[in-house]
C-alpha cells in the first residue's frame, strides 16, 4: 500500500523521520492546491484535495500542526483512506495503552500505563504521560509536557512547550494552556490560560477569554 503524508511543513518532515526510523517507506507528501509543491528530500510534493481520496491501496498520515485543521482534514476524507497512527520507536510506550487512529507520538517520550490517547492527536517530542491519563481526539501535546496520572485533556485541547499538570486535573475541549504554564486547577472548555499556576487570560471588563468549540 502507498502511505503519504499530509502536510509537507516541519511537522511534515519530523513524521516523515519518524516513519523512516520506523522501516516504513513513504512514497510522498499531499498538499492542498495553491501551496509550495517543491521535493522535500527527494520526495514528490502532490497537490491534491484530501476530497478526492478514495484509493483503498492509500494510507496517509495527517501531519498537520493545528488540531481544528486536523480535524478538517479527517472529516473530509471519513473512512474512505486509512489514517495511520505513527509512534516513533524511541517513545516508551508501557502496557495497557491505546492509541487512536492517526495518533503521532514522534519523537523519545514516555507514556507509563493504562492511557488513553484519542484519534490524530500529537505528542511531541519530551513528553510525559503518566498512568490513566485519558486524551481526546485531536488534542495536541507541545514539547516536554508532563502530565500527571488521572489528567483528562479532551477534544481538541492544545498544551505549549513544557505545561505541566497536577494529578486528576481536567483540560477543558478546545482550550489553550500556554507555554511553560503549572495547571493546578481544571481548566474551562475553550478558555485560554497561563502562568504559574495557570489562570484564565482576562478581557477587559474582567471576563475570562474564551473561543468557542468548531461546529
Amino acid at each position: 500500500m502507498t502511505l503519504l503524508i499530509y502536510g509537507a511543513g516541519g511537522l511534515g518532515r519530523e513524521v516523515l523521520s519518524a516513519l523512516q526510523a520506523c522501516g516504513e517507506h513513504v512514497a510522498g507528501f499531499v498538499v492542498d492546491p495553491g501551496f509550495p509543491v517543491a521535493d522535500i528530500r527527494g520526495l514528490q510534493v502532490r497537490a491534491e484535495r484530501l476530497e478526492t481520496f478514495s484509493d483503498p491501496g492509500v494510507r496517509l498520515v495527517l501531519a498537520v500542526g493545528d488540531g481544528r485543521a486536523r480535524q478538517r482534514a479527517a472529516l473530509s476524507i471519513g473512512t474512505a483512506v486509512e489514517c495511520v497512527a505513527v509512534r516513533h520507536p524511541a517513545a516508551v510506550i508501557g502496557s495497557g495503552v491505546s492509541v487512536g487512529a492517526g495518533a503521532l507520538i514522534i519523537g523519545l517520550c514516555s507514556i507509563t500505563t493504562d492511557v488513553s490517547i484519542g484519534s490524530h492527536t500529537l505528542i511531541n517530542p519530551g513528553s510525559t504521560i503518566a498512568h490513566d491519563c485519558v486524551l481526546g481526539d485531536f488534542v495536541n501535546l507541545g514539547p516536554s509536557c508532563s502530565l500527571a496520572g488521572r489528567v483528562t485533556v479532551q477534544e481538541g485541547a492544545n498544551l505549549g512547550v513544557g505545561v505541566s499538570v497536577a494529578p486528576g486535573v481536567v483540560i477543558g475541549a478546545w482550550s489553550t494552556v500556554g507555554a511553560g504554564a503549572v495547571v493546578i486547577r481544571d481548566v474551562e472548555p475553550g478558555s485560554t490560560v497561563v502562568g504559574v499556576p495557570a489562570r484564565p487570560i482576562q478581557r477587559r471588563g474582567g471576563t475570562a477569554a474564551s473561543v468557542p468549540p468548531p461546529v
